[in-house]
């Protein structure tokens, strides 16, 4: 009798094993087929002004501006913006997200690692717009980088540079309490300057 309820109880077991292992491959799978977008980007800040007025017409010179040299000088200068991010679900298979990791790099370095923290959850075709946020120091958390002149460079370039402002995500879901996170960053946009209307 001990014998056949031990059978029973590896059986039982091994199917709530196998249903989670499933669960998490179409999981997985969904998240994967998922198209991620930039929609927009708001409020662009460089030490707290708006990217627009630095643009005068006639060149852009950042120590003519007293509170802007200041902060080169102390190298803390903070770079500021919200993103709206736009995911669509396009497969047949319902997508959840618990929460999810976003990663912004400049030139290929990490700047800027944040974190969302909302349910959301697609059916077909269904799509959902998630606000981010980040502020970044222009000369790197230890002040030995500097990204300000690059930087305003290419924000008033006509033709933006592939790969020098970059938006990464790594999407995760909850199974048994646990939150899942997809095995790498998903790239969502490569050229995230572009989105800004100057």
């Amino acid at each position: 009798m001990k014998k056949i309820s031990l059978i029973s109880g590896v059986i039982v077991l091994s199917l709530v094993i196998f249903g989670c292992v499933a669960s998490k491959r179409a999981q997985v799978e969904a998240l994967a087929k998922c198209t991620y977008d930039i929609q927009s980007i708001n409020s662009m800040l460089v030490g707290g002004k708006s990217v627009e007025s630095f643009d005068t017409g006639n060149g852009i010179n950042l120590a003519s501006i007293p509170s802007i040299a200041l902060a080169i000088l102390r190298k803390d200068l903070p770079l500021e913006a919200n993103v709206n991010l736009k995911i669509t679900n396009p497969s047949q298979k319902t997508a959840a997200i618990n929460q999810f990791k976003y990663l912004i790099e400049i030139q290929g370095n990490p700047v800027f690692e944040g974190t969302v923290d909302e349910n959301i959850r697609l059916t077909t075709n269904e799509f959902s717009i998630v606000p981010l946020s980040f502020k970044l120091n222009l000369f790197g958390a230890d002040k030995k980088d500097n990204y300000v002149e690059k930087i305003f460079d290419e924000l008033f370039k006509r033709e933006k540079s592939d790969n020098f402002m970059t938006l990464k995500i790594k999407p995760s879901f909850r199974i048994g309490g646990n939150n899942i996170y997809y095995p790498t960053y998903i790239t969502v946009d490569t050229n995230l300057l572009k989105k800004l209307k100057i």
